[in-house]
């Protein structure tokens, strides 16, 4: 299988639409509207139900038109053109865009869905392409389309992926193929999220507080122990000792959030943290010898004895 599309549509023109059409016109010499004499013309479109409605919609129309990219605010025939379509659009309007683009497009075209869903999400998205003609492909955008544009990192699930990953990588993209099972990539920048949406909320209560003692600089500078190891081994770093250190981090979590609140800071994370840790010491999972096990060993531990659901 070989990907060349001629024709590209994005549904959604907003930060990660502009971003990537700004990246195929610059960086890979697409253009919107096709100039005489083109024989094999590489043409952008573009579908915002929000053009001209308002301050976005008119911003976002002036920057299509400067790019010459020919857009509508409707789902019409133009789709139908479209070798590849990419969703764009927020996560929680990406089964419309599915439903309203799955009766347009023509046989074996290309959807790439870079929307922010579940794995689940992606299954429903992903059966309403496959009730038309569409070739379904999951994206997940692991990077910020503000700082880094098209070269946001993504990684790419799907049958039939690898070759359109090799499409990407050669015109701007910076695309990883993550595996076969539609649905997983999406899964994957989930669960990044829970990391990195969450550090950033403990960042909220912790940079606040520490701003309001004036010592900011300083709590910063502590993290050196972070720094000198990756994330991923800080982390794992951690999900090894919480087997034999939970008691002891639950209590300091105690007088963690009575600090915050001496300081006017409303504790939400950390009293999280604090009955998060109050599960693993309930559950007794601390090793009598105070060996700390593997990493594999500790998510079974915890998955069995601490997180159980279902």
């Amino acid at each position: 299988m070989t990907v060349s599309p001629k024709v590209i549509a994005l549904l959604g023109f907003g930060e990660a639409g502009s971003a990537i059409a700004r990246g195929l016109c610059v960086e890979g010499g697409w253009r919107g509207v096709s100039k005489p004499g083109d024989n094999a013309p590489h043409r952008l479109i573009a579908i915002d139900t929000a053009l001209d409605k308002d301050a976005r919609g008119t911003a976002l129309g002036k920057e299509a038109r400067r790019l010459e990219v020919a857009i509508s605010d409707k789902y019409t025939d133009a789709l139908s053109e479209a070798d590849m379509v990419i969703s764009v659009v927020q996560g929680e309007f990406a089964l419309d865009a599915a439903k309203a683009a799955a009766p347009f497009l023509k046989k074996g075209a290309l959807y790439l869905d870079l929307c922010t869903v579940t794995g689940k999400m992606s299954d429903e998205d992903r059966d309403e392409i496959g009730k038309g003609a569409g070739h379904y492909i999951d994206v997940a955008v692991m990077g910020g389309f503000f700082s880094s544009g098209i070269k946001a990192p993504m990684l790419i699930a799907g049958d039939g992926a690898e070759p359109v990953v090799a499409w990407m990588n050669d015109n701007g993209f910076v695309a990883t193929y993550l595996g076969a099972k539609p649905g997983s990539a999406s899964s994957v920048k989930m669960l990044r999220s829970v990391i990195v949406k969450g550090i950033e909320a403990l960042a909220v209560e912790s940079f606040v507080a520490a701003d309001r003692q004036g010592i900011l600089p300083e709590v910063m500078g502590c993290l050196g122990d972070m720094d000198a190891r990756t994330l991923a081994g800080s982390l794992a770093m951690l999900m090894q000792t919480h087997v034999v250190h939970a008691h002891r981090r639950w209590e300091e979590m105690g007088l963690v959030a009575r600090t915050l609140r001496e300081t006017g800071v409303d504790p939400l994370m950390t009293e999280a943290i604090e009955r998060s840790h109050r599960r693993t010491v309930d559950a007794h999972i601390a090793p009598a010898d105070g060996k700390v096990p593997s990493l594999e060993d500790a998510i079974k531990i915890i998955s069995e004895k601490v997180v159980r659901g279902r």
